[in-house]
């Protein structure tokens, strides 16, 4: 089907006086240049969803890596103690530094599995990894949608199928980050603040659009200036600009109790904690801060360089102004910001991807062959998804990096499928094994481990750092510990002999059962490092001091306390 490039006049829009059905002057709808789609919905829109779910699926069950350690200590961790009462708490959660919306989210999902008796890793890694891959099915759908109306049926199709299998979009999608959410739910609002000529718009489209714009900018609060984009467009299109206004506040009302409830706190706690902090800590690593352009470079190496592509969208401004002025608002503000990190602007994805779908379709429309012209624009980018998924593009792994910590060693390279970290076949492991009481992970930080999310007991669990201030000698650790998992292998404990190899992790057993390893009073260690407690005192000189031993008490002493 050929492209329809031919917009109905302005004139035809004019009704009501020279107004539109929704009481704007026809320039502004002009301004979103939206159609009216003449044709049904694709018939394989439901396929490729479910194909791109599958995708989804199989790299999510068949793979265990870690994007960013906010993953675990920030969502998984928080959500495995607020359903199951025992994991570690990082400074964010002691002085309230963050929304519990997506941590309560998957809190939700953990203890529908427990009580469907499926309260176990085994189950719940699996099940939450896939809630997930579910709600990003809203990226490619949402772009499908969006482009239909506002470009063709045909960039729509191809929007769709890049949307459903872009590498990163395949990779991150069982990701519970708010980068990844807030993009689910901004595509939808993109997708239904764009109404084609002659449909009016419900109140029920606007009520969604409202919802979703407010709720995604809670979720990722950087992403507010993108969620004004479809708030505005249905702000200026509704008659009802009162009501509209009223709807968005009470939303955002709703998020401020939520936050204030959830912190016993005021409205906004947690909104406010975290952006004084990060004004302070961001004077303190001023001078550290990556060039503006960063960004620029992470994504066209993301991008094998497709992303090239839209540079031709700039000889077009009137056809593409609203998608390029989308992406300025993601890029700008965190060029700007002094800390970087590649994953915070995710929201360019779906956006130069739906460009460059609408690119790569005129191109075709307009080439004489147009067959091989699409031929060779699907092999370009199965090429490039493909290499991406693998690691294999030039420079990838300068951007797809997690924390290295710990005295391991450990590179913090990310791989999708392939040369997955060891770590956590270990602690599934350990989750399921008799005879566990009490686990020293003796060569990384919390911050670098699965925690007790796949450890899953109710178990003394100690990292390096509280490994090392509580078992100061053999005596010790041979009263306290069960296990000792290490990546060193020139470690060595008399008592202790190797049960398990995980690739380079390497699991030790406490050969005597007896004596009986010395409890702890609750499983929820406290981190907070010096820096924190000196920005938090810089902040409220009466906030309280974090618990000295990371709160790390022990309820039964065989031995004397070291």
């Amino acid at each position: 089907m050929q492209e329809k490039t031919v917009r109905q006049p302005i004139d035809s829009m004019k009704k009501e006086n020279g107004k539109d059905s929704q009481g704007q002057t026809s320039f502004i709808v002009s301004l979103f240049h939206p159609r009216g789609p003449n044709e049904p919905t694709w018939k394989y829109l439901p396929l490729v969803l479910a194909l791109g779910f599958i995708a989804r699926a199989t790299v999510a069950l068949s793979t265990d890596f870690v994007l960013h350690p906010d993953e675990i200590m920030q969502y998984l961790e928080p959500a495995h103690l607020l359903a199951f009462g025992n994991g570690v708490s990082y400074w964010e959660y002691f002085y309230g530094a963050r929304s519990w919306l997506v941590p309560g989210v998957v809190a939700g999902v953990l203890k529908l599995f427990d009580l469907i008796g499926l309260g176990e890793p085994v189950w719940y890694v699996g099940g939450v990894k896939l809630f997930f891959c579910a709600v990003s099915l809203l990226v490619p759908a949402g772009m499908y949608f969006f482009t239909r109306r506002y470009f063709s049926e045909n960039a729509a199709r191809v929007a769709l199928v890049s949307g459903a299998f872009w590498y990163e979009l395949v990779a991150f999608a069982h990701k519970p980050m708010t980068e990844f959410v807030a993009v689910a739910l901004l595509m939808v609002a993109f997708a239904l603040c764009i109404r084609g000529n002659g449909e009016r718009s419900s109140g029920r489209n606007e009520v969604l659009v409202t919802g979703l714009a407010v709720l995604a900018a809670a979720v990722r609060v950087h992403y507010a200036p993108l969620a004004l984009v479809p708030l505005g467009v249905i702000f200026f299109r509704t008659r009802n600009k009162v009501r509209l206004a009223l709807l968005a506040v009470a939303v955002l009302l709703v998020v401020g109790m939520f936050d204030a409830v959830t912190w016993n706190g005021a409205l906004f706690h947690s909104y406010f904690t975290n952006l004084r902090y990060n004004l302070i800590w961001g004077e303190a690593v001023a001078g550290s801060t990556p060039p503006p352009y960063q960004f620029f470079s992470w994504i066209m190496i993301a991008s094998g360089g497709l992303s090239v592509l839209c540079a031709a969208a700039l000889l077009d401004l009137r056809r593409y102004w609203f998608l390029l002025a989308s992406i300025s608002l993601v890029l700008l503000p965190h060029s700007l910001q002094t800390h970087k990190e590649y994953r915070f602007v995710f929201a360019v994805t779906p956006l130069w991807l739906m460009i460059g779908s609408d690119i790569v379709v005129r191109i075709t429309n307009r080439a004489r062959q147009a067959q091989v012209t699409a031929g060779v624009a699907a092999v370009a980018f199965s090429i490039v998804s493909a290499a991406g998924i693998l690691n294999a593009l030039p420079h990838q792994d300068r951007i797809y990096r997690s924390y290295a910590t710990g005295s391991s060693g450990i590179s913090g390279v990310v791989r999708f499928i392939r040369d997955q970290d060891p770590v956590f076949s270990a602690y599934r492991y350990l989750a399921r094994t008799p005879g566990v009481a009490a686990v020293w992970h003796i060569d990384r930080y919390y911050a670098a481990l699965p925690a007790y999310y796949y450890l899953h007991r109710e178990i003394p669990f100690y990292d390096d750092a509280r490994g090392s201030a509580n078992l100061k000698n053999l005596e010790a650790v041979f009263s306290s510990v069960t296990h000792i998992v290490s990546e060193d292998p020139r470690i060595s404990l008399p008592g202790y002999s190797l049960e398990r190899e995980f690739g380079s992790v390497r699991i030790l057993r406490r050969n005597a059962d007896k004596p009986q390893v010395r409890e702890w009073e609750n499983y929820n260690p406290i981190i907070v490092n010096k820096l924190v407690k000196s920005i938090i005192k810089r902040m409220d000189p009466d906030a309280p001091d974090a618990p000295a031993n990371s709160g790390i008490r022990f309820a039964v002493r065989k031995t004397a306390e070291p």
